[in-house]
C-alpha cells in the first residue's frame, strides 16, 4: 500500500469508530451527520483553489460532507433549524462542508497566510464558527509538509503542525472510546443526545 492508501484507510477506520460511538451515545449528533460529498465536488474544489486534497481528507469527505448539516456552518444560522450540532469535535470545532471551504480559503486563511509565500496552499478544514476565522487547515502545498494539519487564526500567522488528518481522527476516536480528554482537555460529555467536549 502507498502512504496515501494507508492514510485513507486509517481515516475510514477512525471515522467508523467515531460514528459507532455517536450512534450509541449521542443520537442527535449522529442523526445530523450529512450525506457524503461527491468526487465531482472535490474535483471542483481542487480546480477552484488550485490544490490537491490529500487522500485522507478526500476519504473522509466521500463518507460525510462535514460533521453537521451545511446550515450549521452558514451565517446567519436559521432560527427554524435545531441548535447546531456540527461543532462536536474537541475544542468545539467542526469539519465544514466542501461548499464552505472555498470561502474560508479566500477569507480568513488567505489573510493568515504569509504574503511572501504565495505558493502556499492551506485548505481550511475545521472551524469553531460559521465565519471560519479560527480553526485548522491541511497543508496542500507540494513538498515536505503536504498533508499535515496546522492551526490558523484571523489575526495570526498559520501554525503548521506535525500530524495528519488521519492521525487526528484516530486520536479523536481513541479519546471517545476510552472516555478521556483530547490533548489535555475535558473528557467527552453527552448533553441532550449531543456530544460536547467542553
Amino acid at each position: 500500500m502507498t502512504d496515501d492508501q494507508i492514510r485513507a484507510e486509517q481515516t475510514l477506520v477512525a471515522w467508523a469508530r467515531i460514528e459507532a460511538w455517536l450512534r450509541e451515545h449521542t443520537p442527535r449528533t449522529f442523526q445530523r451527520l450529512p450525506a457524503p460529498a461527491t468526487e465531482d465536488e472535490l474535483c471542483s474544489l481542487e480546480q477552484e483553489l488550485d490544490l490537491t486534497v490529500p487522500a485522507d481528507v478526500r476519504a473522509f469527505y466521500l463518507v460525510r460532507n462535514g460533521t453537521g448539516p451545511a446550515s450549521d456552518f452558514d451565517w446567519p444560522t436559521s432560527h427554524d433549524d435545531p441548535e447546531p450540532t456540527g461543532y462536536f469535535l474537541p475544542d468545539g470545532e467542526g469539519i465544514g462542508p466542501v461548499e464552505n471551504l472555498g470561502t474560508w480559503f479566500e477569507g480568513p486563511v488567505a489573510a493568515a497566510r504569509l504574503d511572501d509565500e504565495p505558493g502556499q496552499r492551506y485548505l481550511p478544514i475545521t472551524t469553531i464558527d460559521p465565519d471560519g476565522f479560527y480553526g485548522s487547515f491541511v497543508d496542500c502545498t507540494p513538498g515536505q509538509g503536504y498533508g499535515l494539519l496546522g492551526n490558523y487564526a484571523e489575526a495570526g500567522f498559520p501554525n503548521p503542525g506535525e500530524a495528519t488528518f488521519a492521525a487526528y481522527l484516530t486520536e479523536v476516536a481513541n479519546a471517545l472510546c476510552e472516555g478521556r480528554g483530547f490533548g489535555g482537555g475535558s473528557a467527552p460529555h453527552v448533553i441532550d443526545g449531543c456530544l460536547d467536549w467542553q
